[in-house]
Parts: structure tokens; C-alpha cells; sequence
């Protein structure tokens, strides 16, 4: 509805150009883009930090995660070395050093214990006492038992966190990691 008051138009709400309220819609969004333009970068702020111990977070996880693989393989290996014979199974410094070279990485404060022990045993399993590894099957073991002789490779080290972050301290945790095997006689 139009109606004449002087030398004006009236025009109702319904009946305003299409045009008017393109521009005051556009006048609104500009306006609104304006007021945002920082709140990209706070929100960046704020969570920048959070962002990056996630990411030291998950390095460090991976980090723990391949220095116990490495250890357990490594220990692994020098028990296999010292399971492959009698003879082999007292070499304390070779089933050692089997362990440290299959380490793949370098790193100081990786450290291999090797030991062996023998017991008695029945045939359905059951163990006595642990008996001399040096002295003959007959001598060691009474009748109806049997020798058996075993090695066991530990190999550690004291793994750390990449670093302090925020006030949050470096962490130190032992890791150690042990493999068994029953020797060949």
C-alpha cells in the first residue's frame, strides 16, 4: 500500500525495494567480520600451547615405545647367543656384547646383564633346588631328573622425556627389559 503525504511516497515494510535491505544486510556483515577479525588469532593463541605438548606428548610416547623394542630385541639376541650351547652359555661377556651391538640405536646409558642358572627337573616339570652348572648331568641331578640350564639377558636404560615445557619438569623412567631361553644341551 502506497500512500501520498505531500510530495513524498510511503512504502509499507512488505513493499521496500529489495535493494534497501541487500545493502543493510551487506552494511551488517561487514560490520560483523570487522568485530572477528582478532578472534582468529586468540583462538590460535589459546590453543598454540595446547597444541604443542600434544605434539611433544606423542613424540615422547613414540620415543618410549621404540627404546623398549630395541631393548627386548637386543636382549633377545644375547640370550639366543647364550642358548645356542653349553659351551656358549657361560660366555657372560659375549652373550654382553651380542646385546649391546643389536641395539640399533647410539645412546649413552644403555647397559646388558647376562647370567645363567640350572635346575633340576622331573619330567612332569616339577623343579628343585638350583643345582652347579659346571658339574656333570649325572652328578648334578638325581635319577629320574634331569638338567636344565637357562639364560637370561637384561638389557636398560634410563629413558628421559625430550624436554621441560610450560614448568612441566624433564621425566626420568628406567626402562628394562629381559629375555630368557633354555641352553641346548
Amino acid at each position: 500500500m502506497t500512500q501520498k503525504a505531500g510530495s513524498r511516497t510511503l512504502t509499507s515494510s512488505k513493499q521496500r525495494p529489495q535493494r534497501l535491505l541487500n545493502a543493510r544486510s551487506e552494511a551488517r556483515l561487514l560490520r560483523s567480520t570487522r568485530s572477528e577479525k582478532g578472534s582468529a588469532l586468540v583462538e590460535l593463541a589459546v590453543c598454540l600451547p595446547l597444541l604443542a605438548l600434544i605434539l611433544v606428548g606423542t613424540a615422547d610416547f613414540a620415543r618410549v615405545f621404540y627404546t623398549t623394542i630395541q631393548l627386548t630385541n637386543a636382549a633377545r639376541a644375547g640370550a639366543q647367543f647364550g642358548a645356542a650351547g653349553v659351551t656358549q652359555s657361560g660366555d657372560v661377556a659375549g652373550m654382553q656384547t651380542t646385546a649391546m651391538t643389536a641395539i640399533n640405536f647410539t645412546s649413552p646409558g644403555i647397559t646388558a646383564t647376562a647370567s645363567r642358572s640350572c635346575g633340576c627337573a622331573t619330567d612332569p616339570g616339577v623343579f628343585s633346588g638350583p643345582v652347579s652348572c659346571t658339574a656333570p648331568i649325572s652328578v648334578a641331578c638325581s635319577a629320574g631328573q634331569h638338567r636344565v640350564m637357562t639364560v637370561t639377558v637384561t638389557t636398560s636404560k634410563a629413558f628421559s622425556t625430550i624436554s621441560g615445557l610450560a614448568g612441566i619438569p624433564v621425566f626420568t623412567q628406567p626402562l628394562e627389559r629381559s629375555a630368557t631361553m633354555r641352553v641346548s644341551e
